[in-house]
């Protein structure tokens, strides 16, 4: 997925194009960047759409790759030094988003699946009704 970002680009339409391609995963937006390993302050998050350029008043125009394969830190870095907008990225973990501060060396597909299998129901064992001795049964 390619990313085109401009100042009047709302943080909504990047979110959404980034939770299309990865449903099991979100970004956030934060007013400054997070110290690296622990989790962002919730009083740093964008919480209203708003353009980016808002966000940061030094914000430059670009565009960005992000691909499965690449890293979260590496997503996050990237746009840190391209926008120099911090955010974070989140997965699904049944009915609740995580930060993923701790797994951010983890790629986007291996954390899009990991959100994937934590909101799978689980699957009742098929047992049989009626034991007989030893394990065996009818």
């Amino acid at each position: 997925m390619k990313l085109h970002i401009q100042y009047s680009t709302s943080i909504n339409k990047i979110k959404d194009i980034f939770h299309n391609s990865y449903p099991y995963l979100k970004i956030e937006f934060f007013k400054k960047p997070h110290v690296q390993g622990e989790p962002n302050a919730l009083i740093d998050m964008v919480k209203h759409n708003i353009p980016v350029g808002e966000i940061n008043s030094v914000f430059k125009e670009s565009a960005v790759s992000i691909n499965p394969d690449d890293s979260v830190a590496k997503v996050e870095q990237c746009f840190r030094d391209i926008f120099g907008l911090s955010i974070q990225v989140f997965r699904k973990q049944k009915d609740v988003w995580i930060e993923t501060t701790h797994t951010d060396h983890l790629t986007l597909s291996e954390q899009n699946n990991m959100g994937k299998e934590a909101c799978s129901p689980v699957m009742k064992e098929e047992r049989p009704d009626r034991y007989l001795e030893d394990g065996e049964y009818q």
